[in-house]
């Protein structure tokens, strides 16, 4: 259970951008679905799913917590 939660977890957060997406608030569904990517590359790298490409995902993983770290300052800034 402990190795498959981050995929649970990115799964969930993937799920709930598909609601924002539905409900139409096109900013909370980019922080949430680069969120759950950003969780499930991190599993990815944590259970070595591609052994031979670790660096890359390396950096994906910190450009899309980057990408949602920056989302989420700027929705707690703004009130659209």
């Amino acid at each position: 259970m402990a190795r498959n939660s981050q995929y649970i977890i990115g799964l969930i957060m993937i799920a709930f951008s598909g609601y924002q997406l539905f409900i139409a608030e096109y900013w909370e569904f980019a922080l949430y679905i680069s969120a759950g990517l950003a969780f499930i590359v991190m599993g990815m790298i944590k259970n070595e799913v591609f052994p031979d490409h670790k660096k890359l995902m390396t950096i994906l993983s910190w450009v899309l917590i980057f990408i949602a770290g920056f989302l989420l300052l700027f929705l707690a800034r703004t009130d659209y």
